[in-house]
């Protein structure tokens, strides 16, 4: 799959930003610390990254019923 040049520039201005490398970088530090208890701060700093990354609400899902559903 190609990318349009559009999407090319896009790419480029979001590798640019430092606020977004700077949230993939808090993402990734909470990510590798799930083992561990995060304080309510970590939190709500980790949740506004994601809501800044995943903007928008989320939309509305078909339900899935599961026929063979094994744990």
């Amino acid at each position: 799959m190609l990318l349009s040049e559009e999407e090319k520039r896009e790419l480029r201005e979001m590798a640019a930003s430092e606020c977004l490398r700077e949230e993939f970088r808090t993402m990734r530090k909470n990510s590798q610390a799930i083992e561990r208890l995060i304080g309510v701060d970590e939190l709500a700093h980790w949740l506004t990254v994601m809501a800044r990354v995943c903007p928008g609400a989320p939309g509305q899902r078909r339900f899935v019923h599961y026929t063979d559903a094994k744990l």
